[in-house]
């Protein structure tokens, strides 16, 4: 599906850098800050058509070179062919939605207003009246007599487009002088006597499907769901006695575990043993309900996070396997596992491989006033909804991954990716418009500082070179130019190389190393594709090729994201010294923390201390499971800041700017809403100013806050935070307040402890802002900080201090604030 998106993407790009005549349009109107300047329809359809210049395009086309007005020439005459029912389904995704809204800011009907509507009904009216089509007929058929271009903008797309062309010519050039140079130190070797890896091996192949079981928050193809379980396809050689190494693979986004099973069986006919998992919530079923138009996101942000998580759980599966079976404690080898990912399976092998989620460059590259029209980028974006924490995936299980065409730009950076340190391989294709091979591959690969970096990169190639799905599931009609020529060929090539590597650092077997050699690139390649494999790359190896002027920077301006190198004793070493766990949680705030009917002092962060310290027994190797020393938390949160506790739980915004100190991965969502009398329900509306309305909120807390910043008019009525629920159920119940504001797991305990709770109701239906729980945590301490957040993921919420009821609100709140 992604290959039809961009393919879209492009051709309604080129329409709107070289727009011609329309049925009702008499002209375009270039727009440049307060200066307007227009082309007629007239004019740009006779320079389409003879070459001829006359009239108002005469008068511009001298700040033109030759070469630019043959380009727009051409692109205004190429024609395209996209079935009609597939561009119906797909503009109507939304994920296409997202990149038309794009280009709406470039092209529209009216100054300042998106284009979408306008584009997207121009592009479906010329689909369904011809067959074969140009960027001519799509602006026929806009539905005004002017079209607005933002040339600023327009500016930019030019830019962006330069890169799929010249600039991505000159990096394919420099890879090709890379490896040309490189040879020489290889030069002893006898590739004639080297085995055909792409053959199939000795090893008869036998496979089983296993299923995985969790429980957390997902979105799938039937919505978000709080528990799921995914099946995993297990390819293992017969007929051997020894352990093998095990390696997994993740399939790409609309694809599914099936399309890789070619693969598997190569590398199990060589002696590894492959797992499978089905990302349920990017998979195929996923695809087709998107088609559909039936789910609200092109990709859940969540799945950045639990697509890492999955192939960390199939680990887990087979550790508890070999732990439950001799016949699996004799055949897999889990002191060496690798990962194997394509396209977004490959975002989620960088992930395992210890490249953080980095959020904060997801913010600077995803910025509003961009257009952006790379998809790879459009899906990347979607994780900058995430909360703004580092969200370090890292399996340090694994020993060494490759990633075929993978997402990384903005996902990861360089600040991520510089942090992956085993042997890695990424595949690139010379023609790869998909995930632009230069921003999504290339540049990523130069920021490597792993000491075992490999690229192998097809030329020409695609985003699909490295892949052979299966045909049931290979999507038709897509044009050769995304999918290439020689895939068959390539792929296989692919199989023996996947081979070498994981021999090479699974097994340490260093002769496979010959096959990672430029010299062996050279040795496959044909008259139809060259195959280049280098392990280095620099700026200066380009620049020698393009010249000093680069259009974008190899490695852009550093964003400050990750927390600093510990310069004090860590919170693990003081645990492992002391045996004493030292967390700190609230008393007034349940269900996190609150005193009970009997007076004693409970809550889910009591019982989530209690786990963590027995993960932390496991974990750390501890001859103990340390004690647990619990100490009021307070609004000022100086716990952490002064070291008096390892980390303090309860209702902890990740909205808050706190110095000196971090959150883990967020472990809960809300929002604010009110809490009214039922007699209120016609007189109080959310949607206005409430003027003059009595609000109750806990004094010095981020609501209290936001209630100042959304609602100025009203008249807040401050409660102290140990007194806060006693107090403010008083009030509402004599009538000195009107509502109570606060997150709606806090207003349902306030509501039941009310003497008639069915007098009163919480609105809105949907929060009034999104607020993401975590705990607080020592910012310089990123070991303890990884810790945690691995402890976080491998635990539910309990159902002793969440109901089904909440747990159900808690999926409709995620669904709505990661749209």
């Amino acid at each position: 599906m992604k290959k039809q998106f961009f393919f879209l993407s492009i051709s309604i790009v080129f329409s709107c850098l070289f727009p011609q005549q329309i049925k009702a349009a008499e002209k375009i109107d270039f727009v440049h800050s307060s200066l307007i300047f227009s082309i007629s329809i007239e004019s740009l359809e006779t320079f389409a058509k003879t070459g001829e210049m006359k009239g108002d395009l005469q008068q511009y086309s001298s700040s033109l070179d030759a070469k630019t007005l043959t380009e727009i020439r051409y692109f205004l005459n190429k024609t395209h062919d996209i079935d009609p029912l597939i561009m119906s389904k797909l503009s109507r995704t939304s994920l296409a939605e997202d990149l038309l809204k794009e280009l709406g800011k470039v092209i529209s009907t009216h100054r300042n207003k998106n284009g979408f509507y306008a584009i997207r009904g121009a592009i479906l009216t010329t689909a369904n009246e011809k067959k074969s089509w140009t960027i001519l007929d799509v602006f026929r058929s806009f539905p005004t007599s002017s079209i607005y271009v933002n040339l600023e903008l327009l500016a930019q797309l030019k830019d962006d487009l330069f890169l799929y062309q010249s600039y991505r010519d000159a990096i394919a050039k420099s890879i090709e002088v890379r490896a040309n140079t490189d040879k020489a130190q290889y030069a002893d070797l006898n590739l004639n006597t080297l085995e055909n890896l792409s053959q199939k091996g000795t090893y008869q192949v036998a496979k089983e499907t296993i299923t995985i079981e969790k429980q957390d928050l997902r979105q799938t193809d039937k919505g978000f769901v709080r528990e799921y379980s995914f099946e995993v396809d297990v390819y293992f050689p017969q007929n051997t006695e020894e352990k093998k190494p095990l390696i997994l693979i993740s399939h790409g986004f609309g694809s599914l575990k099936d399309n890789f099973a070619n693969l598997a069986q190569h590398l199990a006919s060589y002696g590894f043993i492959v797992a499978i998992p089905q990302h349920i919530g990017s998979d195929l079923q996923y695809r087709e309900e998107l088609l559909k138009g039936s789910l609200s996101s092109a990709l859940s942000p969540v799945e950045y996070i639990a697509r890492p998580q999955d192939m960390s759980s199939v680990i887990d599966r087979l550790q508890e396997l070999a732990s439950e079976s001799e016949i699996w404690s004799k055949r897999v080898d889990l002191s060496k596992i690798g990962a194997i990912g394509d396209s977004l399976g490959g975002t989620t092998v960088l992930s395992l491989a210890g490249a953080p989620l980095n959020i904060s460059r997801l913010k600077t590259e995803c910025d509003q006033n961009q257009v952006i029209v790379n998809t790879a980028l459009i899906l990347q974006c979607q994780g900058s909804h995430l909360p703004p924490v580092e969200y370090n995936l890292q399996d340090s299980r694994i020993k060494a991954v490759i990633a075929t065409h993978p997402l990384t730009s903005a996902i990861f950076g360089a600040e991520s990716l510089s942090k992956i340190k085993i042997p890695i391989m990424i595949t690139a294709g010379g023609n790869d418009v998909i995930t632009p091979v230069v921003i999504e591959q290339v540049h990523p690969f130069i920021w490597l500082q792993s000491p075992f970096k490999h690229l192998l990169f097809y030329q020409p190639g695609t985003h699909f070179s490295s892949t052979q799905p299966s045909q049931q599931y290979t999507l038709t009609n897509l044009p050769e130019v995304l999918i290439g020529k020689n895939r068959d060929v390539t792929s296989q090539y692919f199989h023996g190389i996947a081979v070498a590597f994981m021999e090479a650092y699974l097994n340490n077997n260093s002769q496979y190393l010959a096959y990672l050699t430029p010299n062996y690139g050279e040795f496959a390649s044909n008259d139809k594709f060259n195959i280049f494999q280098i392990n280095d790359l620099t700026e200066e190896n380009i620049i020698e090729v393009f010249g000093n002027n680069l259009p974008i920077k190899i490695v852009p301006p550093l964003v400050v994201s990750f927390p600093l190198a510990n310069d004090y004793d860590s919170v693990v070493e003081e645990i492992k010294n002391t045996g004493i766990l030292k967390v700190a949680y609230s008393q007034n705030s349940p269900p996190f923390g609150f005193i009970n009917k009997e007076g004693y002092w409970e809550g889910y962060c009591n019982f989530l201390a209690h786990e963590l310290a027995s993960y932390l027994e496991l974990q750390l190797e501890l001859s103990f499971k340390p004690d647990v020393v619990f100490l009021p938390s307070s609004l000022n949160n100086s716990l952490v800041k002064n070291g008096e506790v390892h980390l303090e739980c309860g209702a902890n915004s990740m909205s808050q700017n706190l110095d000196d100190i971090s959150f883990s991965i967020p472990f809960f969502v809300t929002g604010n809403h009110f809490l009214i009398p039922q007699t209120m329900e016609k007189t109080f509306n959310p949607n206005q100013s409430l003027q003059n309305f009595k609000i109750g909120v806990v004094n010095n807390s981020t609501t209290a806050n936001f209630l100042q910043e959304k609602y100025p008019q009203v008249k807040p009525i401050y409660f102290d935070e140990v007194s806060a629920i006693e107090k403010q159920i008083e009030a509402l119940e004599n009538g000195s307040i009107d509502a109570i504001i606060d997150s709606k797991i806090l207003l349902d305990n306030l509501r039941s402890n009310l003497k008639n709770p069915e007098d009163y109701q919480i609105v809105p239906p949907l929060p009034l802002n999104c607020d993401f729980y975590g705990l607080l945590l020592p910012k310089q301490d990123s070991q303890w900080i990884e810790i945690v957040n691995n402890f976080l993921n491998k635990t539910p919420l309990t159902k002793q201090y969440f109901s089904p009821e909440i747990e159900d609100n808690l999926a409709k709140t995620l669904n709505y604030c990661l749209k």
